[in-house]
């Protein structure tokens, strides 16, 4: 009776070994930054840039391509504002395994707080990968949120903003890219407060507020907890 309990322990450490070893072939593909440079893939990452000004990389929901920020030169070298020296920011995209990279938008300066672009910071993706939602630096106490089309390849202011969450995850189709923004507002009589605000896609209709709370984790724990977007 020995031996086939031997070979069964044996052939029990072999198909733990192949489902490992499939489980490690199949996992998925991330992107980060190194001394400004982007880096992606599975395993061992793939080197994909090297200006050595690279930063803040996400992946496309279909895993292909990976959107990030090329710093552009400062005179102070504050990211605090779009003001540049010849060189300004840039939102590009570059394939995992294709052409190269496309630039996407070019920062520049603005009139109005609201059209300076730069920065492209908290880059998040709707969930068919069409948007890419991201914060630029706009008045003293508020960022601006700006989101690019990629079909129509072109960017446009949504509202301030200093914090932006997009449900792209959310089961309930009625949430699925809604908008949570973190906005400083005033009291009426005296005062202001930062709180977390429910908006639709397109950030033109409040749903509701969310109130204080303590980043992402807290946004999305507040928005579980009323059963608002469960996976």
């Amino acid at each position: 009776m020995g031996r086939p309990l031997k070979g069964t322990l044996a052939f029990a450490a072999t198909a733990l070994f192949v489902a490992l070893a499939a489980t490690a072939a199949i996992a998925d593909p991330r992107a980060e930054a190194r001394d400004g440079n982007i880096y992606a893939g599975e395993g061992a990452l793939k080197q994909l840039t090297t200006t050595g000004r690279d930063a803040e990389p996400i992946l496309t929901p279909d895993k292909k391509a990976v959107i990030f920020t090329r710093q552009g030169k400062r005179p102070t070298g504050d990211f605090d504002d779009c003001t540049f020296e010849g060189v300004p920011d840039e939102l590009r995209l570059v394939w995992l395994d294709g052409p190269g990279e496309e630039l996407l938008a070019r920062g520049h300066e603005g009139k109005k707080p609201e059209e300076q672009l730069c920065g492209f910071r908290r880059k998040q993706f709707s969930s068919d990968g069409q948007l890419v939602y991201f914060l630029s630096p706009a008045w003293t106490t508020s960022s601006a949120l700006h989101v690019y089309d990629r079909k129509a390849k072109k960017v446009t202011f949504v509202m301030p903003a200093n914090d932006v969450i997009v449900l792209n995850d959310c089961a309930k189709a009625e949430y699925r890219d809604n908008l949570v923004v973190q906005q400083h507002r005033y009291f009426v009589v005296a005062g202001s407060y930062d709180w977390y605000w429910l908006y639709d896609r397109a950030g033109k209709k409040e749903k509701g507020p969310l109130g204080e709370q303590d980043g992402e984790e807290g946004v999305r724990d507040a928005i579980a907890g009323v059963g608002l977007c469960n996976k």
